[in-house]
This record gives structure tokens, sequence and C-alpha cells, in this order.
């Protein structure tokens, strides 16, 4: 049975396959510019290679190649797609008929685009010079590193982890380059006067950094961004190590990061997320291990609180997590009386870590409150991931400040061990 539902979908698929292949057949004829012009798209760059084209946060890139017009998604550089793609995108979002089908609309407004000789290719100038389908513009913005400046930077050439994993732009700016799912670069990190950020159109929600892989692997390090990381790795030096880097913790780039951790074997992850705030590491751990496989951890942050809902797995599990959310809590009312004579058991449980049952579920309720939120990471990792996952955190804010601490005359060459940093209370 399975089979046969397996050859019918891909009969099905390949009919539908076959009919678009000897159907909107005149893609070549379009004027691909001024069709996402008459979609609403505004070309913010044009480059002797390429266009680029913006709309309500979709960046396209328009090429020339021999086949005609072609463009591509800046998270998907090795996908080009032509004319017709772009009509269905639109088409699909317009309300038909009941009686009309998706096919139904598409042809009919291909057709409609094919009547309108003012969106077609005509004798003009098309302006662009003729690229093949791998074009990738992003491959245009970086150049070697030749940085020679004093700070953290300064001696990227020794670190074979890093070599070809950082450049830098026409303004001597530190580029670190970005990857999808396909392993193709789909933009850059750039460290500039305001700190780390996406480099001009980069894709950071389909995408992510990693430094070079070694023969053999031992550690695989989780960072919010590539300078962490490699401040990170002058303190530690660690050998046998793959660095990474979610500017945007998703499904997509969550599941770059677990197909790497698939494909080098390696056993741990190690999170070690910061931010301007220690709070933000908190909550971008939170956030990652919500996206583990298999977790079944679901994570809502309100206005003034966090709800989570996780499996409540092996009874000694369950017994240690919440009997040390307990001691949190007396804790909390404790330190309150330093203060109040009588408790204010309103005030006390805004501020607790409040569990509840719900059959092989529990639900957790955390305050928007750093001590809570660290507490609850501290636990649930403690209780339920420690064989998974080990979470460190600097004693600065971030790795580049906790690097830079060391620096001193009086400190450097003191040996400090990663294990050291592991997250407690």
């Amino acid at each position: 049975m399975l089979y046969a539902n397996i050859y019918f979908i891909y009969k099905y698929e390949r009919k539908n396959e076959i009919m678009i292949n000897t159907w909107l057949t005149e893609d070549s004829r379009i004027h691909l510019p001024r069709l996402l012009e008459h979609f609403g798209y505004i070309c913010a760059s044009s480059q002797r290679t390429h266009h680029i084209y913006e709309r309500k946060g979709s960046t396209y890139i328009i090429v020339l190649t021999e086949a005609g017009f072609l463009f591509y998604k800046v998270q998907r550089p090795d996908e080009k797609l032509s004319a017709s793609h772009l009509i269905i995108e639109h088409v699909s979002k317009i309300e038909g008929t009941s009686k009309e089908s998706v096919w139904d609309k598409v042809d009919a407004y291909y057709q409609k685009i094919l009547e309108n000789d003012g969106l077609l290719i005509g004798s003009e100038d098309l302006d662009l010079e003729t690229v093949t389908k791998d074009f990738n513009h992003f491959e245009f913005y970086s150049l070697p590193l030749s940085y020679e400046g004093s700070d953290l930077y300064s001696d990227t050439s020794e670190f074979e982890a890093f070599r070809n994993r950082i450049f830098e732009n026409e303004n001597q700016e530190i580029l670190f380059p970005l990857y999808n799912l396909q392993n193709e670069n789909c933009g850059f990190f750039v460290d500039d006067a305001d700190g780390i950020s996406p480099y001009r159109e980069s894709s950071l929600i389909n995408s992510l950094w990693y430094s070079n892989i070694p023969d053999t692997i031992d550690w695989l390090v989780v960072f919010k961004d590539p300078k962490e990381a490699f401040a990170f790795h002058k303190k530690f030096r660690l050998k046998n190590v793959v660095y990474l880097a979610l500017g945007a913790i998703n499904y997509e780039t969550t599941k770059i990061l677990f197909q790497i951790q698939k494909s080098t074997k390696v056993k741990k992850i190690i999170l070690t997320f910061t931010g301007k705030k220690k709070i933000e590491g908190y909550l971008r751990d939170l956030n990652f291990i919500s996206f583990m496989d298999e977790s079944n951890f679901s994570l809502k942050v309100r206005e003034g609180d966090i709800l989570v809902r996780f499996r409540k797995g092996e009874e000694k599990s369950f017994l240690n997590f919440f009997n040390s959310t307990k001691t949190f809590n007396q804790g909390l009312a404790k330190s309150f009386l330093k203060y109040n004579k009588i408790l204010d058991q309103n005030r006390i449980n805004e501020q607790s870590i409040m569990v509840s049952k719900e059959k092989e579920l529990l639900k957790v309720r955390i305050p928007l409150e750093v001590n809570a939120i660290k507490f609850f990471v501290w636990s649930y990792y403690k209780n339920y991931l420690n064989k998974t996952i080990d979470i460190l955190k600097p004693v600065q804010s971030n790795w580049y400040l906790e690097w830079e601490s060391t620096q001193s005359i009086s400190l450097k060459g003191k040996e400090v061990q990663w294990k050291d940093y592991r997250i407690a209370l």
C-alpha cells in the first residue's frame, strides 16, 4: 500500500512536471526587470552583471544568461528561476473564482503578460553583461584579508580553522561568509563600526557561518556571530573543533547545524550564546533548545514571562527538576523577608518559576527576569540535556570582551580551561 501511494505521488508529480515543461515555454520573451517592476518591486542596485530588486523584505537578483533573463533569491543563489516562476508566485496570492485552479489562474495571467508588449523583450539594449548560470554576485563582495590592525584580527592567518573563513571588503571591513543548506555562499556577516550585522542584502535567516572542518572533530561550538567564535578560539586554542555562528535561530539555520552535527558524528553540541545583556544569551539558549530534534520543547515569550512546555521524561529527571525549582522559589521567598516582614505571595508568585503537569507534559512559567531564566536554563540542561549539549557563558557580556580582558601583561599566559565556563549558579 505504501509503495502504491509513493508511486501515485511520483506519477502525479511527474505528470505535472511534463505538463509544465511543455507549457510555460516562452519565458525567454519576457523582460524580467519590467515584470518585477510591474509586480511592485523596486530596483535597489544596478551593476554591469546583475540588478537587485526588493519588495516587502524579499530580495531578488536579476541576471542575463544565454537562456535569457533569470533571477534568484538571495537565500538560494544556486537556484536560478525564470519569469514563469515569478508569475506562479504572484498568482498564487490572488483569489480566483471557486472553480478556478491555480493552473487556470497561471495560464490566464501568463497569456496576459505575453500580450503586453511593454513586458516583452524588444530590440533595445538589455544593459546587462551575459553571465553563466552558476553566477553568484556574493562571490564578488569579498577580498583576501590584508588586515594589519593590532586588535582581535591581527594574527588571523595563524589559525587554520579560520583560513578562507574571514575576508574583507573594499573598505577593509571584516566579512564572514554565510552558507545555506546547499553549502552555497548567500551573504556575509560584517564587523563594522556598528558591530556585527548582515552585509548589504545578505540572508541571515536561511544560513550560518562555520569554520574549516578538520579531519578529526571533537568539538562543535555554537555562537551568535563569528567574531565571538574567533575571540573564543584565541582564548582557548581548541583543536579538532568546528565553530558555527547563527545570526538567526530558526528551523532553517538549526537544520543546517544538525546536518553538520550528523555528518561530523559529534555527540555533544556546545552552546555559548551571548548578547548585549546576559538575559539575551539565555533567551537564545531557550530558543535553540526549542528547535532541537525530538526535544518536544515549545517556547513562547510573552510580555512579562516565558511559557515552556516539554515532556516530563524519566521520573528521576522530573523530580530533580521539580525539586530544584522548588528550592529556587523558597530562596526567593526567604530573600523577600529581608525587605518586608510579611510575605506578599502575589509578588513572590510573579517572580517564581511555576511548574504544572498536563498528562506527560510539563508546563513551566518563567518570569522575564535574568536570574530566573538562568536558573531554568541551568536546571533543564542539568536534568534533561547534559548528554547532548554543554552550555558555556563568559564572565563578561560576550567572548570578545572576555578575550580582551585577558590581554593585559599580568594575565597573559595564565591557563584557563573552557570547562571553567560551564553554566553554573
